[in-house]
């Protein structure tokens, strides 16, 4: 297991009020209500839409890990059923939301761009899958948690990423304050550490990330957490899921891509989007 050198610099480690258009310390920062209420209005019209990415893992945090590792959150994230993108579309440009065309008309099979009304953030939109450093399915269980993915396929997303930034190392820790990993359940502060697993142990290269990742954050939470407490209920967690993952049943596609090794590249390098 080889860390990656990921130098924290640059993370906003402020308060949520920093990154809010409010009064005080427990408003929603802008991107949180403004991803809550696309995913309200969206269930409107019986389309289930679930959001991703750092603003949904702000939402599932305690108050003081907010506190701790919330940041500005520039645009939303979130995942919807490719078979439902027709109607999806029709939602959000009644709601005002501008479409990216070109690249809704080459991607729009798995992924769509749409700008905020006022043309200020950017809504991505991933249809089933989530392909970046490595592909997720994340369709097949959207429907698990309310208003977010479930904190399995959310740390996956962030875990996946071969070139890791600070950001998603922080969001990282952040999930993993409030989450204890157990065995087949999901639910509020919690983190099904078998889904994880399974997912895990059929593919040797986004094991490969994952646990990579997780040795970074755990390399990390030194600069990141202050608490002496939560620093230590982080990194308990990061070595059950470790030991988790390396315990798991694996492939035959996994035993064999094994062998391979680091020798070839095992991730893509995804196409970097303007937002």
């Amino acid at each position: 297991m080889r860390p990656r050198e990921t130098s924290i610099t640059g993370v906003s480690s402020t308060s949520a009020s920093d990154a809010t258009e409010g009064t005080g310390p427990r408003s929603e920062p802008v991107m949180v209500a403004a991803g809550r209420g696309l995913v309200a209005m969206a269930a409107t019209a019986g389309i289930p839409v679930r959001l991703i990415g750092g603003v949904a893992i702000w939402v599932r945090a305690s108050p003081a890990a907010r506190a701790a590792l919330g940041r500005d959150y520039p645009d939303i994230d979130l995942v919807a059923h490719k078979r439902q993108s027709r109607a999806l579309r029709t939602v959000l440009e009644d709601g005002g939301y501008h479409p990216e065309r070109v690249f809704n008309a080459t991607h729009g099979a798995r992924r769509l761009l749409y700008h905020s009304p006022d043309g200020r953030w950017q809504v991505d939109v991933f249809l089933d899958t989530f392909e970046m450093s490595h592909t997720l399915d994340l369709g097949a269980r959207l429907d698990t948690e309310p208003e977010t993915l479930a904190a399995t396929e959310l740390l996956l997303t962030k875990l996946q990423i071969a070139e890791v930034n600070a950001k998603d190392i922080s969001d990282t820790a952040m999930l993993l304050w409030d989450h204890e990993p157990v065995p087949g359940a999901d639910g509020p502060r919690r983190l099904n550490l078998a889904q994880l697993a399974l997912v895990c142990g059929a593919d040797w290269g986004l094991y490969t990330t994952v646990t990579d990742n997780l040795a970074t954050c755990s390399s990390q939470l030194g600069q990141l957490v202050a608490d002496e407490s939560a620093r230590a209920t982080i990194q308990a967690r990061i070595e059950t899921i470790r030991k988790g993952l390396g315990a798991a049943p694996k492939s035959l596609a996994w035993r064999m891509r094994a062998k391979v090794g680091r020798r070839v590249r095992w991730y893509e390098l995804p196409e970097e989007v303007t937002r």
